[in-house]
C-alpha cells in the first residue's frame, strides 16, 4: 500500500514545530482520502510514512519532521 500523495500546485505555508504533533491519515478501501497536521486538512500534499524496528513511527509532512518516540502522535484511520 503506497501511503505518499503528491499535488505540484501544493504551495501553501509550511507549518513550524512547536511542541508535539498530531498527524492523522484517513483510508478508504486501502486509498488515501485526506491528511490532517495538527487538525488542519493538508491533503493532498507529499508525505512519508516510516515505521522503525523498535515499533516506533515517523512521519515528514510539509516539512514537519515528527516521531511517536518524541510524543507526537500518529494515527492511521480506515473507513
Amino acid at each position: 500500500m503506497n501511503l505518499s500523495a503528491a499535488s505540484s500546485a501544493d504551495r501553501s505555508p509550511r507549518i513550524e514545530r512547536s511542541g508535539s504533533h498530531r498527524l492523522d491519515v484517513y483510508l478508504a478501501d486501502g486509498q488515501l482520502v485526506d491528511v490532517h497536521l495538527d487538525g488542519e486538512s493538508v491533503y493532498p500534499t507529499w508525505f512519508k510514512l516510516e515505521w522503525k524496528e523498535t515499533g516506533q513511527v515517523s512521519a515528514k509532512v510539509r516539512g514537519v519532521r515528527m516521531s511517536t518516540r518524541l510524543g507526537d502522535t500518529i494515527k492511521i484511520h480506515t473507513c
